[in-house]
């Protein structure tokens, strides 16, 4: 024992800090792009493949990574998918058209009301994005709508918007 501990304290005492250094640099883009990798594989666009009754039996994380497939599918890149509690509003941080945008997802039976385009705006001032969105699978208020047409940055993606976009992403995969 003693003699390789010997051999590791030569092997280390050899090594300069800047060799180090470079080695972690690789190891830490390594991981980096396996993580991205990994996300990747996971909202495939295919994911967005799901009917009606699938949607509205979702949990909430899974319905995330239905609309993060719907996305993808739909040319957007996702940059996040943000931890489940403390999000700042947002659940999704996605890319496209030179825009970042904070994605507030809501799996209700009820209508969405003014407090989730409150709180993708929030998301939207937070994580720096340029607009928001907030999607469901159900619809939104009266409230809600008149809030997001004050904000031009917010679009809101009702049930109908929704299973469009999911049948767009569906086309466009099949091309």
């Amino acid at each position: 024992m003693e003699e390789i501990r010997k051999t590791i304290s030569s092997f280390l005492s050899n090594i300069e800090l800047s060799t180090v250094l470079i080695i972690l640099g690789v190891l830490i883009i390594l991981l980096s792009f396996c993580r991205w990798i990994l996300i990747k594989m996971k909202m495939t666009p295919k994911n967005a493949d799901r009917t009606l009754e699938q949607i509205d039996n979702m949990t909430g994380a899974q319905f995330e990574e239905f609309v993060a497939a719907v996305l993808e599918g739909n040319g957007y890149e996702i940059l996040e998918m943000t931890k489940t509690t403390g999000d700042f509003g947002a659940d999704i941080i996605a890319h496209r058209n030179e825009e970042n945008f904070a994605i507030q997802c809501k799996r209700y039976a009820k209508p969405v009301g003014v407090k989730a385009v409150q709180e993708a705006i929030s998301a939207m001032k937070h994580y720096n994005c340029d607009r928001c969105l907030v999607v469901t699978n159900s619809r939104f208020t009266k409230q809600a709508m008149e809030l997001a047409n004050d904000n031009e940055v917010v679009g809101l993606w009702d049930r109908n918007f929704l299973v469009y976009m999911r049948d767009r992403a569906e086309k466009q995969s099949k091309e």
